[in-house]
């Protein structure tokens, strides 16, 4: 039997060591939410969280100084933190009282009715119940939002949106054309609607008079059901109809794994893509101490 060249496992150590387990998501956004900062609740030793945050931050202090409009895509191996990034970037962007407001929005229902509803009651908590639950759940729902919730308050009002910076989980499933023009005729009675999910989206967010940003957090490979539009869809509209938006890009995202063989930047001017490999979360925060393993 071959010996490892590693030192013995000193198992006395091992059983007295601190119990330090990854906290879910729902504990990591409670605790941003209480205003304390991703380095409190993310290993040093595990991702590149802060530097991703801060990032988005600069290209967002960007925007505010020079009016313009940007878009950045953060990609990330499965477990990276692509969603804590995100919720993140809307704890520290809630500030409404300096014309600054941020929304995290996601397709994912569940996820969304169960973090709003612990985010609520840890505000109740915090405040040992001066804060009724009704008013802390509107607080909380107006940090996390479903994305078709958005979407049709934006239908209703064509005024900008009170958010200058929108967090979309999981972008690359945004909806096509097509699944959108569906949905609409079926679910809200509008016919000929004629505008994909992406390209909606940004539409909203152009309606700034000044500066807005949109963050998109990409997962590979991850488009799993019908009519979710991918990236290609984002880059075309960003192409045709949105060029004077910035767009901010990580280094992976031309890989097969987001790109799936097509030319992402076939419609976009060549230089117009920035790109900074900081925007990618390249080391998985569940397994960090193994991350070859899966």
């Amino acid at each position: 039997m071959s010996q490892s060249p590693d030192p013995p496992i000193d198992s006395h150590k091992w059983e007295n060591s601190e119990y330090r387990p990854t906290p879910t998501i729902i504990e990591a956004a409670r605790v941003l939410y209480q205003g304390h900062s991703v380095e409190s609740i993310s290993r040093s030793d595990a991702a590149n969280l802060g530097s991703t945050t801060n990032v988005v931050s600069a290209i967002i202090e960007r925007a505010k100084s020079s009016s313009s409009k940007a878009i950045c895509f953060i990609t990330g191996v499965p477990g990276s933190g692509k969603t804590l990034a995100g919720l993140n970037l809307a704890s520290e962007r809630q500030r409404a009282d300096l014309g600054e407001h941020a929304v995290f929005l996601s397709g994912n229902g569940p996820l969304v009715n169960v973090l709003q509803e612990a985010l609520a009651r840890s505000e109740v908590e915090a405040t040992d119940g001066a804060t009724p639950k009704n008013k802390a759940l509107a607080k909380a729902k107006s940090f996390i939002q479903i994305i078709h919730h958005f979407r049709d308050d934006a239908l209703v009002n064509s005024a900008p949106p009170v958010e200058k910076v929108v967090i979309f989980d999981e972008a690359q499933r945004a909806w096509t054309l097509e699944k959108a023009r569906q949905f609409m005729a079926q679910k809200k009675g509008i016919r000929n609607f004629s505008q994909s999910e992406p390209e909606f989206l940004l539409g909203v967010m152009d309606r700034q008079d000044d500066w807005s940003v949109i963050v998109c957090l990409i997962g590979g490979g991850q488009e799993i059901n019908t009519g979710e539009a991918g990236l290609p869809e984002w880059f075309r509209v960003l192409g045709t109809k949105f060029q004077h938006w910035d767009v901010y890009v990580s280094d992976q995202l031309a890989e097969f794994e987001y790109d799936h063989g097509n030319a992402l930047y076939a419609t976009v001017d060549p230089a117009k893509p920035k790109v900074d490999r900081r925007l990618h979360l390249a080391t998985s925060i569940r397994s960090f101490r193994s991350e070859n393993v899966s």
